[in-house]
């Protein structure tokens, strides 16, 4: 099992290059390819179109259309050669130019790509509307990969951290990072809060051995502390530089509502972030 398209979010920051980066090594070590997406504003300024005190002449508004769909062309070709420059030529990449005033076509690029890469939230280029990782994971049906602004070494994944409690949600992140659980040299299962077993179970055991993985460590802990605090604690005692989480929450009505703990280890992941709903 693996990935066969990558979708990465390119603007012109710093983190884009990390975040390009990430994704051109993942895209060699899985034998896949890349798209990079541009996600951009293109509704013209509230005040522009209906706030003015003073109604605007039509020319004056033509010419401001006019600039800002040049800005807008001129923006997603630098972000555009920032993807370029950070991608080896050996690699087969695609570019899409994505609508942002809303969060639909970034949700349907995300649909159709087997893994996606993103900060934990997006600005769109000309825009304010905040779209989060968190957003893009509860509606596409499949893995988002978080990176913080400032990247982390790569490559990554060689040791991974899945949080499990036998929800469904743990069991699809678990589904969606086979290909990175196959290739890691450990691979460490954390419980939160239960007491009981201190080994995985036969299945599980079987399951993973079927996929060629190695043999996982269960840790368990029932410590009277905040799960993502504890989350965060068993990183650094296993040396994880990947976390795979299932991502928590219900999506209606386009009001989006997350667990308290895939808030916040969103906000700052501690290391790459593997999520799923």
């Amino acid at each position: 099992m693996t990935y066969r398209n990558i979708l990465v979010h390119v603007d012109r920051s710093a983190g884009a290059r990390d975040r390009i980066t990430a994704a051109a090594e993942l895209a060699a070590r899985f034998n896949c390819s890349v798209t990079g997406a541009f996600v951009r504003a293109s509704r013209l300024p509230n005040y522009i179109v209906s706030d003015a005190v003073t109604p605007i002449p039509g020319y004056v508004l033509e010419e401001y259309a006019q600039k800002h769909a040049a800005e807008v062309e001129a923006a997603t070709q630098a972000a555009k050669q920032v993807f370029l420059g950070n991608i080896p030529s050996h690699l087969t990449t695609h570019w899409l130019d994505i609508e942002g005033d809303t969060d639909d076509q970034l949700v349907a690029s995300a649909m159709r790509h087997d893994l996606v890469v993103l900060p934990p939230e997006i600005t769109p280029e000309f825009g304010h509307h905040v779209i989060s990782a968190a957003r893009i994971g509860m509606a596409s049906g499949g893995p988002v990969l978080v990176l913080k602004k400032g990247g982390y070494p790569i490559p990554f994944g060689t040791k991974i951290l899945v949080a499990w409690n036998d929800s469904r949600e743990a069991v699809r992140a678990l589904r969606d990072a086979w290909p990175f659980l196959e290739t890691a040299g450990e691979i460490h299962f954390l419980k939160i809060g239960q007491e009981g077993e201190r080994e995985l179970d036969t299945l599980m055991q079987r399951q993973l051995q079927d996929h060629g993985c190695p043999a996982a460590q269960l840790h368990v802990d029932s410590a009277d502390a905040p799960v993502e605090d504890l989350i965060r604690l068993h990183v650094g005692k296993t040396g994880a530089d990947l976390v795979v989480l299932g991502l928590y929450g219900h999506s209606r009505l386009r009001e989006l509502v997350i667990g308290g703990v895939s808030r916040s280890l969103l906000s700052d992941p501690p290391m790459p972030l593997l999520m799923s709903h």
